[in-house]
């Protein structure tokens, strides 16, 4: 039990029964405090959104799928006040519907009780723009309604650990929560539910719909770990996972044990994919799951996002082999690595509009180094470009686009775009989640228009994946993010990229080594930034070329911090632990 809350509101439906407003959606478990008659039988049921008779709507919850509305029933004693909770569930909700009692209610009956694992803070963040906080609040409200042993995808309908959505959101949840502990666990839990082997089972093929059946090899997961209900053999874009938490685990953390304990089940599963693979082309998968509109109005193909995966874990298994002295892995997987850029981009890249044709597409490219060299800009001008003429100058992507499109654009000249979208105001734009659709946490489906919000209020109005986004908030709002050359942020990249749109950000992340800090603020057409760099770890520090600097009260010029890289607007210094006050004009 962690927070908490008070209903806002209370009334009375038509049928008699009442309606408890508790001003969020969350994971909880209801706190009744009530004096009634003996025998009293109290119904208590709840969902997230109501209908236009302000009656509880409970089809967002699964009931379709499972026939069940969430329901908790308390017989009263009758002797005194009574305080009561459900030891042995929890639910995820808005709303709460209490009937069977004999007077009216008062709101101080009901409370509601948040339930999630219980993971450390590690991370904080806020800026001067009021949307990006929410979006950050929103996020962190999801993901704290979705760890509950594992990484769920809902509270309610199913509470499953799918591997598509855990790869999804680390890297934002590891950013807010200390959670080392907790992939740890669930890596165990996805290599124990996948250690059986299985004649002639299911496989996924297309679009969560298509199927195969072909027998499983001992080490190859299924879409869902753990529990009875699996959904068949991991597609390729799912049982990613297995290759990028281990590896994650080591970058956030730099726990090398993951990479020690799991390193044959990554190998396994990329040598699985590349048997899928047609000439490097893996034609099967889920594809960019819930963008706008629903998985029917998927823009990336299947083959080009799967086939972006395949060619991640590849890079990242070598990277792994490199790290745990398999040389020979390493020269291999290299080679293997390399074909399948070599036939991504001459399959899927329209080398005279420099694009892979939609906004995931692009954005997968940038980020996973699949673009061809010197043509990035150009690839993030066609993400801007595609959002302009066809998408009313905002996002168009599922979670697989939603993670990495902000960094594709604020770095790699796109700053702008990135800025206008993400506090973008009306429809098509994130506001319109609560300014019309009065949401709190991140839908399945994020209702940022009015054909999205009308698709969206059929799922689940409670999923971390979508919450994605807030990786940026840290990494390129505030300038913080973790270096392969020093894994567990031994080595720290510092390069706010969003400093010329909002007055100030500040925040922090707790590394293994001690507290890193980022906050800047802009002030009389000066930039004054802070970094605290934690003892025993380093500095990547991005400063713009060609202007006046400070550090410490001393012109940078006559300073000896070693040049690490250099670009065409910044140039990268080594800085070592300490407390640095800059001032850039």
């Amino acid at each position: 039990m962690q927070e908490t809350i008070k209903p806002v509101k209370l009334w009375q439906t038509p049928s008699g029964s009442w309606i408890f407003d508790f001003g969020v959606n969350v994971a909880g478990i209801p706190l009744l405090e009530v004096e009634q008659p003996q025998g009293t039988r109290l119904k208590m049921r709840m969902g997230e959104l109501l209908n236009p008779d302000r009656t509880i709507d409970f089809s967002t919850t699964g009931v379709a799928a499972t026939g069940v509305i969430q329901t908790d029933e308390y017989i009263c004693a009758g002797k005194r006040k009574e305080r009561w909770t459900p030891r042995f569930t929890y639910h995820g909700f808005r709303y709460i519907e209490l009937s069977g009692m004999k007077d009216n209610p008062e709101l101080s009956w009901l409370k509601v009780v948040t339930v999630y694992t219980d993971v450390e803070k590690c991370g904080s963040f806020e800026c001067s723009d009021s949307t990006i906080n929410r979006l950050h609040k929103m996020a962190i409200r999801t993901m704290l309604s979705n760890i509950h042993g594992l990484p769920t995808d809902c509270p309610h309908r199913e509470r499953c650990g799918w591997l598509g959505d855990a790869h999804a959101v680390f890297p934002f949840e590891n950013y807010n929560y200390s959670m080392n502990n907790f992939w740890m666990k669930y890596m165990e839990d996805i290599s124990s539910s996948s250690s059986v082997f299985l004649r002639n089972t299911l496989y996924q093929k297309l679009y969560n719909s298509e199927f195969y059946f072909a027998d499983k090899q001992s080490g190859i997961p299924f879409m869902i770990s753990p529990g009875r209900r699996l959904c068949g053999v991991a597609s390729p874009d799912w049982g990613t996972a297995v290759v990028q938490i281990p590896w994650n685990i080591y970058i956030y953390y730099g726990n090398k044990e993951a990479l020690d304990i799991y390193y044959d089940k990554m190998k396994l599963w990329v040598n699985h994919v590349a048997n899928l693979a047609e000439n490097h082309i893996v034609p099967y998968g889920l594809g960019d799951w819930c963008p706008p509109g629903g998985n029917s109005n998927i823009d990336c193909p299947i083959p080009l996002s799967s086939t972006a995966f395949h060619y991640h874990d590849v890079d990242l298994l070598t990277q792994s082999a490199v790290v745990l002295g398999k040389v020979n892995d390493a020269i291999r997987y290299t080679t293997l690595r390399d074909s399948i850029k070599t036939a991504f981009i001459e399959k899927f890249y329209d080398k005279e509009s420099h694009t892979y044709g939609s906004q995931t597409a692009n954005s997968m490219a940038l980020d996973y180094g699949l673009v061809p060299v010197g043509e990035e800009n150009a690839v993030s001008d066609a993400i801007a470009y595609n959002m302009k003429e066809q998408h009313n100058n905002f996002f168009h992507t599922g979670i697989f686009g939603l993670g990495n499109i902000g960094k594709a654009l604020s770095r790699y000249g796109n700053p702008q775009i990135a800025w206008n979208a993400f506090t973008k105001k009306g429809e098509y734009s994130f506001s319109w989640m609560w300014e019309k659709a009065d949401a709190t946490t991140l839908w399945e489906i994020l209702p940022t228009s009015t054909a999205s919000m009308s698709v969206g209020m059929k799922a689940s109005l409670n999923h971390p994946m979508q919450a994605i986004y807030d990786v940026w908030f840290y990494e390129d709002i505030l300038g913080i993010r973790p270096d392969v050359s020093g894994p567990g942020f031994k080595i720290i990249r510092f390069n706010p990229t969003m400093t010329s749109y909002m007055e100030w950000a500040k925040g922090s992340v707790e590394s293994p080594y001690g507290t890193i800090s980022s906050s800047w603020r802009n002030e009389q057409g000066k930039l004054n930034w802070k970094i605290r760099i934690p003892a025993n770890s380093s500095g990547l520090v991005a400063l713009p070329a060609n202007k006046k600097i400070i550090v410490n009260n001393m012109r940078l010029s006559s300073l000896s911090y070693p040049v690490v890289e250099e670009s065409e607007n910044y140039v990268w210094y080594h800085f070592p632990s300490g407390l640095y006050n800059m001032i850039i004009e």
